[in-house]
């Protein structure tokens, strides 16, 4: 690279690390339960989160990989997950400026990805997500290269680790053997070496991966996908929809993306770069439609191909320029961006400032409602013990190793995670969850304690939670008689012997 271009990337990254530093605190309570997975593991236990039960309620094998040696030497998996993102991060926005520079002048897809407030966050949020878009980012930049030189074959082994990493990282190599395929077909030529090697290579890992799962856990995909699953329903698609808008609305809204992408998409010069992109990004979109999309914030599922998406935005830019040639057109542009750029990190700015408010006003509080439930379950659980939680992860990580943990909501726990969804609320009504509940097996198990999001009590004596099954739970009679409430966080104890 020229100086000046690697004075532009430090000040790209110079952006992102402020970025970051906004929103630090950010972190989602299920990243607790790959850490407790861990440190299961770690301890000799296997790759488990109850000790003895087989259940794989993780989806991100290779970043449970990954943090196990720093759990051996001690260290706190909270920071490590967060130092860790953050490298990824700034590799992640490495590859996509020197990925932008090569195929189209400009530096705007990466300066666009420092200033999105999904990259920045989840950076720091504790799950693999920076790892699956590192990942992802090498392996298309990566295969476009072996294309253009038609030399190499790397590429098939970071396709393994992306499907390591998460279980739609298959479906992207897939796409990259259907797109080779597809290339190899118009262009007249039989398969090279180097296909046969790429294929070899990726198949390498994930066969026996996946037949170590069927082994290990009796099933080829993790337990949290057959949690998640809502079964034919047009639930998944209109939560998809949904999910889709507001991606849309993260990721710049509707007015900066449409037109560059309709530019991108239309350019009479399409190139392969072009069209590789596209194809990768709509099949996404269509597997979020389709899915359901994500319950977690900040749009976690678009920071996977938030670097694509930029790097179309980019080439739909330059084409504008192109459409009414000018001296002051690039320039325009470049403002453009820059204001894009600011709102989206003025939005960060603002949230992170409501969220200082909120800490101030809670400052007074010696300790929150959270830690001292956690503490005065760990006061009273005995080793052995039964915990049903709805959070699966900062509870449970909390806890003992040898304490058994329900996850009320089935990620972990293979019984309730392979039941016939159900909605009463309808398709558009709120707190079903993934529609999966089990009261009478919760009842069985006799957890000591009970751990719930209780919102408020009816004038005629009945709990109102924001989880359909857990509202159940507690309001049914066996439960009123068995326990009793600890803590106006939702806890509850049982109060007769087992």
């Amino acid at each position: 690279m020229r100086q000046a271009a690697v004075i532009k990337l430090l000040l790209i990254l110079l952006l992102f690390m402020f970025h970051v530093g906004l929103v630090w605190d950010f972190f989602v309570d299920d990243s607790c339960i790959t850490f407790r997975y861990v440190r299961q593991w770690t301890h000799g236990n296997g790759l488990v989160y109850n000790v003895g039960e087989r259940v794989e309620g993780y989806s991100n094998f290779l970043w449970v990989a990954l943090l196990a040696p720093f759990d051996l030497v001690g260290l706190e998996l909270t920071l490590v997950s967060k130092i860790l993102g953050v490298l990824l991060g700034v590799v992640t926005i490495v590859v996509t400026y020197y990925f932008a520079r090569r195929y189209f002048p400009g530096d705007f897809a990466a300066l666009l990805l420092a200033a999105a407030g999904p990259f920045a966050a989840w950076t720091v949020g504790g799950l693999e997500t920076l790892l699956f878009t590192c990942l992802l980012t090498l392996c298309i930049f990566g295969w476009l290269r072996e294309e253009e030189t038609e030399k190499g074959w790397f590429s098939g082994i970071l396709w393994g680790l992306l499907a390591l990493t998460r279980p739609e990282g298959l479906l992207f190599a897939f796409l990259a053997v259907l797109y080779r395929a597809w290339r190899l077909y118009h262009l007249k030529t039989r398969p090279q070496k180097r296909d046969v090697v790429r294929l070899v290579s990726l198949m390498m890992m994930v066969v026996p991966y996946f037949l170590w799962r069927w082994w290990y856990y009796g099933y080829w995909l993790p337990n949290t996908v057959y949690a998640k699953s809502m079964g034919f329903t047009l639930r998944a698609p209109l939560e998809g929809t949904v999910y889709l808008y507001q991606s849309f609305v993260a990721g710049g809204g509707f007015f900066f993306l449409v037109l560059p992408l309709i530019l991108a998409l239309t350019w009479p010069k399409r190139s392969l770069f072009v069209n590789y992109l596209a194809t990768n990004i709509g099949i996404y979109a269509i597997f979020m439609l389709i899915s359901g999309g994500d319950w977690m914030p900040r749009q976690r599922f678009l920071v996977h191909i938030l670097p694509l998406v930029y790097l179309l935005i980019q080439h739909g830019l330059i084409n504008l320029s192109q459409v009414w040639p000018h001296r002051w057109q690039m320039s325009l542009i470049t403002l453009v961006v820059l204001g894009q750029s600011g709102y989206m990190l003025a939005t960060t700015v603002t949230e992170h400032r409501f969220e200082i408010s909120l800490q101030q006003a809670l400052a007074s509080a010696p300790e929150s409602q959270e830690n001292a439930s956690i503490t005065y379950i760990k006061q009273n659980l005995h080793p052995g013990e039964t915990i049903a939680v709805v959070d699966a992860g900062g509870i449970a990580y909390s806890l003992p190793l040898t304490v058994r943990v329900i996850d009320m909501v089935g990620l972990t726990d293979a019984h309730i995670a392979h039941l016939t969804p159900q909605f009463p609320h309808g398709l558009f009504g709120r707190g079903d969850g993934f529609g999966k509940w089990d009261v009478e097996y919760i009842l069985d198990q006799k957890p000591r304690f009970v751990q719930i999001h209780l919102i408020r009590q009816t004038p005629t004596g009945e709990w109102v939670t924001d989880f359909t099954g857990a509202t159940l739970l507690i309001n049914d009679p066996r439960f009123r008689t068995r326990y009793r409430l600890v803590d106006e966080a939702g806890i509850f104890e049982r109060i007769d012997t087992p």
